[in-house]
Order: C-alpha cells, then structure tokens, then sequence
C-alpha cells in the first residue's frame, strides 16, 4: 500500500509499504518500506499495538500508533523512532486496509491464542547455539 513518510523537516513523501505476517511469530506484524528502487527499511511491531492504535493512542518508546484526530480521515499515525537520537518518522497508513489487514491476522491466529504457534523448543536451541554447535 502507499502510504505518507514524515520526517523531522517535514518532508512529506509517499512511500510503497508491504504489511506481513508470520504465524511463526504470532505477535508480530512486519512493517517493509520501499524507500527507493533498491533500498527496503524493515520495522517489527507488535501486532495488539497496531489494533491498539486503531482505536487510541498506543505503545511507548520506539513505536507509537494513534487514530487521526480527523474521524473523515480514515488515517492511522505510526511513529517510528529510531534509536539512538535519530529524528522519529511518522508514517499515515488508511486505518480501512490497516484494520482489514489485522483481521485476516486475527483470522489466522485469534488474540489469546498465539502462544500455541510458537516453537520454543526452536527458539531455545537457536539461543544456545544453533544447529552444528554443542554447548559443555
């Protein structure tokens, strides 16, 4: 989806982004903007924080989501801060194709449910070394 970029300056630029989901990694969403032919920048958020964030203002630190004030709109704000020191940017997204596209995440993996599409096992060997290696 197209979507509006907000830096600092306030340049205002339309940026192409791509929303996916992994039921592997059931509470997150992942955010890759099209920057220009050949550079992508990945983001990966909570997914409760974006359907959070349809609704009211949502998330500390990092990330923050809110409805535009503007009910008309049909606007979502994500802002996106970098760390460290680095100027947030503020990302407009159409809360209509947001909202659409966390409910066939919903569809995939309810809320509540998403501890059972983990692979802690995996998760645990990955951490302890990787597959080739062996911990004394």
């Amino acid at each position: 989806m197209m979507v509006r970029l907000v830096v600092a300056e306030g340049v205002d630029r339309p940026v192409l982004l791509d929303l996916s989901y992994d039921r592997a990694d059931p509470y997150a969403v992942s955010l890759k903007f099209h920057m220009c032919t050949d550079a992508t920048v990945r983001w990966v958020v909570g997914r409760d924080l974006l359907l959070d964030g349809l609704e009211r203002l949502a998330g500390l630190g990092d990330v923050q989501v809110w409805p535009c004030r503007d009910t008309v709109a049909d606007r979502v704000h994500i802002a996106l801060c970098p760390w460290p020191k680095e100027k947030a940017v503020v990302v407009t997204v159409s809360a209509r194709v947001l909202g659409a596209f966390l409910r066939r995440t919903l569809a995939l993996v309810p809320s509540g449910g998403e501890e059972c599409h983990l692979d802690m096992d995996g998760a645990v060997h990955q951490l302890l070394g990787g597959p080739g290696e062996s911990r004394r």
